[in-house]
């Protein structure tokens, strides 16, 4: 917003020099970024044009008045009224021009006035030196005229040529059908079916609050205008401005909200300013559609809450003075010490207590405002428990050589549709609306594309190995259309792993059993070791031979694997060992707390038996069906070999197992646990059709 220094005292009784100036108004929120000097053409005198930095929410402020009034409210000094040709009551104007507002959500109201036998001609030379140094380019005296008043009210205005309006209808209505329009600038605009239109009956003639048409526009052959003042819905223009890269000074005062109460006095205002410079007769009377006229609001201040917030006592009588300056009735209650403020149309920005003790603060100065630290009671810190486990989490993968990585939550339809990730049954897929890349339509089933996508990168840039993990979310889409996301913990091993310690700097080949201790590792830090049991899995993206699915309590809580051969060449890689967890999960089973118990007193016997099963015998099978059992004294049992070759038949294997036997109260003997095993070995190969193996 740029404003002359001259043009700024006419409105207000300011004393002070350019420089004070500047410096009270940024003070107070408006920051005056710039101010150069200049000379008046007329008068010859010194000037100065300052360029203000307003908020978007103070839309009062992109006219000299809405400056002026806050000049005013920071120095105590006095508004001053400019001229205008005030309306009256009078119906005549209806004879000659109609108006109708077909969506009031998107036209709030819509005024107007006629001025004929007009002389266009150049605009006055002092002007045309205000309206350019607030950098709006002089046209002729009609056009100037609205720009002029536009500066000083904040309320945009257009002028039509009324005899290029053949039937004196106006219409605002959304495009819809139009789906062209040339506008001043001699350019066709395609338009969207909400943009809003002025119509001539159907014919458009502007584009509402953006810019006119060139069949409508003042010329040097126009003798009568229809001056335009309206009330558009600011979200409705700013999507047409921006969409139709448009930027004029009546939408950036439309997009930032403009008094519905100011069109009839923007208009008077104008209408004096025409006749002065052009010339003319105007109507008695203005055409007015206001069909739901604003209300203001009443808000009410507290004076406990304004010195709670503000740190400092203010007396509501100074309160209620800054706010008789801005324009804001007042209504003080001494006995509640609250202040009823009323809150005219023109102040948007103002809608709940907090903003009043904001203009308190603003209009007071912030710098009376002590330093002072606030009051505050001194207790021990509370992690979230989610925070708490994901760093025991990424501690532990660090430690175990993994580096942490973050990908964006977007994928490819193709990857998705491969990684269909940990969801059961499968999920469709999350549709991006606006996709930053054709490729990144979709947001992502699993964490694992993301890091196939880190593997691709390091390989390219000479990469002999990459290990890596990523903690994010996954998503996912019902049947219903709910969208529903989950956190998962996913990681990818490719490649030689340096060890280190004892062994520092040998490297270690990683395969699935790496893979597997990594994934045992998560498990053993939320306690979950010995409830999770292993099984074949049957994701098609996983290796049939060279994977297992991991579950807890028949939920399925992760996989791991090798990466299929025929996906790895289908994504140009080489195939690594991935494994994903669901963390949501896994932080359900993680305990609460830490429960600790004293060291057993006697000592466990072990025992090892050995069977030989089909290749395809799922070790997991004898472990889970010895712990139901519910044989006390079992207190633990783990495979701890695998054998295939001679004197193993081929399609058999033989696997070992170690069983632990403890009693709390005594020291088992050999005959209480030769017995116990041996009937413990009888059941295992009655039950699961085994060979014991000597």
């Amino acid at each position: 917003m740029k404003v002359t220094f001259n043009w700024l005292k006419e409105f207000v009784e300011f004393t002070g020099a350019p420089e004070e100036l500047a410096k009270l108004l940024t003070m107070a929120g408006l920051e005056v970024e710039s101010q150069a000097m200049l000379r008046e053409p007329d008068s010859n005198r010194d000037d100065w044009v300052f360029e203000i930095a307003v908020t978007p929410n103070r839309g009062d402020c992109l006219g000299i008045i809405g400056i002026a009034r806050e000049v005013a409210a920071l120095t105590g000094a006095k508004l001053k009224a400019v001229p205008s040709s005030a309306t009256k009551k009078d119906t005549s104007i209806n004879k000659r021009i109609a108006l109708k507002i077909d969506d009031t959500k998107l036209c709030a109201r819509y005024s107007a006035r006629i001025v004929d036998e007009l002389r266009i001609a150049p605009s006055p030379a002092w002007l045309r030196c205000r309206l350019e140094a607030c950098g709006i380019r002089a046209i002729n005296n009609v056009v100037d005229a609205t720009n002029y008043v536009m500066l000083e009210t904040g309320q945009p205005l257009h002028a039509f040529d009324l005899e290029r309006m053949p039937t004196k209808r106006v219409v605002v209505r959304p495009a819809k059908a139009i789906k062209k329009f040339t506008t001043l600038d001699g350019l066709e605009r395609e338009l969207m079916p909400e943009d809003l239109l002025i119509c001539d009956g159907e014919m458009p003639i502007a584009l509402a609050g953006v810019m006119g048409g060139m069949d409508s526009e003042v010329r040097d052959s126009t003798r009568s205008i229809l001056l335009e003042s309206a009330n558009f819905a600011p979200s409705n223009i700013r999507r047409t401005a921006r969409r139709l890269a448009l930027h004029s000074e009546a939408s950036h005062r439309f997009e930032r909200g403009v008094d519905p109460d100011g069109t009839i006095r923007a208009l008077d205002r104008a209408v004096w300013l025409i006749k002065q410079i052009a010339g003319g007769n105007a109507s008695v009377g203005a055409a007015d559609c206001y069909p739901v006229k604003a209300k203001p609001v009443t808000l009410r201040l507290r004076a406990e809450r304004l010195e709670r917030l503000l740190g400092v006592r203010v007396d509501l009588k100074q309160a209620e003075k800054l706010f008789d300056a801005l324009g804001l009735k007042t209504e003080r209650q001494e006995k509640n010490r609250v202040l009823r403020v009323r809150v005219p149309t023109n102040r948007a920005d103002l809608t709940r207590e907090a903003d009043l003790i904001e203009e308190v603060a603003r209009l007071r100065g912030y710098d009376k405002i002590p330093t002072t630290l606030p009051l505050t009671r001194i207790a021990g810190g509370n992690i979230d428990r989610r925070l708490a486990w994901e760093r025991k989490l990424s501690v532990l993968l660090i430690g175990e050589g993994l580096t942490e990585v973050i990908n964006l939550p977007f994928t490819s339809e193709k990857l998705n549709r491969n990684f269909t990730g940990l969801w059961q049954p499968a999920a469709a897929a999350v549709a991006v609306l606006n996709p930053l890349a054709k490729e990144n339509a979709e947001m992502r089933h699993s964490l694992i594309p993301g890091l196939v996508d880190n593997l691709r990168l390091n390989l390219a840039h000479k990469g002999k190995s990459f290990h890596g993990y990523h903690l994010g979310k996954v998503f996912g889409s019902t049947a219903a259309g709910e969208i529903n996301e989950r956190r998962c913990v996913g990681g990818l091993l490719y490649g030689p792993q340096r060890v280190y310690g004892l062994h520092v700097g040998e490297e270690v080949s990683v395969g699935f059993l790496q893979c597997k201790g990594v994934v045992e590792g998560i498990l053993d830090l939320f306690r979950l070791a010995e409830r999770t049991s292993w099984s074949h899995n049957d994701f098609r993206f996983l290796h049939p031979g060279k994977s297992a699915l991991l579950r807890c309590d028949q939920f399925v809580l992760g996989y791991m694997g090798e990466l299929h051969p025929d996906l790895s060449g289908e994504l140009e890689i080489p195939a690594g060992w991935v494994f994903e967890l669901d963390f949501d999960k896994l932080l359900e089973y993680a305990p609460r707390r830490i429960v600790t118990q004293t060291l057993p007193r006697f000592p466990a016997v072990e025992r090892d038996l050995a069977i030989v099963v089909d290749r395809d015998f799922a070790s997991q099978q004898v472990i889970s069906w010895i712990n139901n059992l519910g044989e006390p004294l079992i207190e633990h049992v783990e495979v701890f070999d695998q054998y295939l070759g001679a004197p193993i038949p081929d399609g058999k294997k033989s696997l070992a197992y170690r069983v632990s036997y403890r009693a709390e109260d005594k020291t088992l003997t050999d005959a209480e646990i030769n017995g116990l095993h041996q009937n413990l070995v009888q059941r295992l190969r009655d039950t699961f059709g085994a060979e014991q193996r000597g």
